[in-house]
C-alpha cells in the first residue's frame, strides 16, 4: 500500500462527526461541515474510525484504508479506483 498524499493532505486532521451508508455510497460528515462521498462496493470491510480524526490515507488498487487516532482504521473497496471519492 502507498500513502495517497493528495487525499491525506485534504483529510488529515479532520474529525468525523457522522458516517452514513446507502446503496453503494458511503457519506462522511466532518465537524467543520465539509463532506466526503465514496462510491463503494459492499460495505466497509473494517470500520473502526468512529468519530475520531483522520491521520492518513493509503490505497492499493480498489482498496483504500483510512487511519485515525489511537490506531483506528477503516478499510473500503472503491467502485472505480481513482474516481470514487468526492471531498
Amino acid at each position: 500500500m502507498q500513502v495517497n498524499e493528495k487525499l491525506k493532505d485534504i483529510l488529515r486532521g479532520r474529525t468525523i462527526e457522522v458516517v452514513s451508508k446507502e446503496e453503494g455510497l458511503l457519506k462522511v460528515l466532518f465537524n467543520d461541515r465539509s463532506t466526503m462521498e465514496l462510491k463503494i462496493v459492499g460495505g466497509p470491510t473494517m470500520n473502526m474510525l468512529g468519530e475520531g480524526r483522520i491521520e492518513s490515507v493509503e490505497e492499493d488498487g480498489a482498496e483504500v484504508v483510512f487511519f485515525g487516532e489511537n490506531d483506528r482504521r477503516a478499510v473500503v473497496r472503491m467502485a472505480a479506483p481513482g474516481s470514487s471519492i468526492i471531498v
